[in-house]
């Protein structure tokens, strides 16, 4: 008697539990991609692969960047979300911007940490980079969006079986990254520059991890946007002026004669 009792308290538990992760979810909404853009204050409409040399560009190559995660909130919402920056995330595009200085483009790069700092605070940003001895600091901002839904399988969670077996939900994430270039000891700033990343997973209600599905993602809108900023950068390696391409040691050594 107890024994039912308890299997029906489990089998209660299991159902409730299934039905409050798929409510409101019954069919996909797609992403919020106006909601993102708004609160990286992007404009998706605008050209980003125009020059970015400018008249006050007073660049010599190579430099050292440094790279600031910016951290922020996002409206609440149910399918935008604040991205979390991690070591990882940080190492990954450290990573991809250190082929930039077999080409004399970057002589190393460094991560800027300061917690006080918001994406907003240029300035603050750019002292930091000072502090670190950057000429070009990159502020990486990011957010995510999550469309999780089920499927025809979601007809066997009622079933304490299907709601562990049945892959009736499905999740969908899209992370939108932004990167822009700026001169520590100038006005010179490049473009930015806008990636996106996106991932899906197909399970049980009761195992698929939001949280997991948009670290994929945004691993994706992270390799986006470091070939984008590279681009960037070999760009702006062609339209300097030849003069400033001398490095920093040639410099010194032509100084000492």
């Amino acid at each position: 008697m107890r024994g039912g009792m308890a299997m029906a308290r489990r089998f209660t538990t299991a159902l409730i539990l299934v039905l409050s992760m798929s409510a409101g979810c019954a069919s996909s909404q797609g992403f919020d991609r106006a909601g993102i853009s708004e609160a990286l204050h992007v404009d998706l409409d605008r050209n980003e692969d125009q020059s970015p040399v400018s008249p006050t560009s007073n660049l010599s190559l190579p430099f050292r960047l440094g790279v600031f995660y910016a951290g922020h909130d996002v409206p609440t919402g149910q399918s935008i979300r604040k991205v979390e920056w991690l070591g990882a995330d940080r190492d990954q595009l450290l990573r991809l911007l250190a082929t930039l200085q077999d080409e004399q483009i970057l002589t190393d790069t460094v991560a800027l940490m300061d917690a006080t700092l918001r994406r907003e605070d240029v300035r603050g940003i750019k002292q930091a980079g000072a502090r670190y001895g950057a000429d070009v600091v990159l502020i990486v901002d990011g957010a995510a969006a999550l469309d999780r839904y089920n499927n025809a399988y979601a007809w066997y969670y009622p079933t304490v079986i299907g709601a562990y077996l049945a892959p009736g939900t499905e999740s969908d994430a899209l992370v939108m990254v932004t990167g822009r270039l700026w001169a520590v000891h100038s006005d010179w700033q490049a473009p930015i520059q806008t990636a996106e990343g996106v991932a899906k997973v197909v399970g049980p209600a009761v195992l698929v991890e939001d949280d997991g599905i948009i670290a994929r993602a945004k691993e994706g809108a992270i390799e986006a946007l470091g070939k984008r900023i590279i681009d960037q950068l070999r760009l702006l390696k062609e339209e300097l002026p030849r003069a400033k391409f001398r490095s920093r040691r040639i410099e010194a050594q032509q100084d000492s004669q």
